[in-house]
């Protein structure tokens, strides 16, 4: 499994993606993240996206990883936190 990207934040995290294609893009926080990882429903900031670049912001202290998903095939794709 590929490594995730994540970042920490003491409040407030925004997050930059250049996609190849159109792919569901979001950010989940530690608890949401575990819930992913187990096929349970879960709560994410994002959505489905088909232009490019995808900015999300989020509020909240801690760790939040970026889920980038092309539908099962690996694209590539650049990202950074800010």
């Amino acid at each position: 499994m590929a490594q995730i990207p994540y970042a920490d934040s003491t409040g407030h995290l925004n997050v930059e993606v250049e996609l190849s294609y159109a792919a569901d893009v979001f950010l989940v926080d530690s608890y949401n993240f575990s819930k992913y990882q187990s096929g349970q429903q879960f709560t994410y900031y994002g959505g489905h996206y088909t232009k490019t670049p995808v900015r999300i912001s989020v509020n909240g202290v801690g760790r939040w990883y970026l889920i980038v998903d092309y539908g099962g095939s690996a694209q590539q794709y650049k990202y950074r936190f800010y």
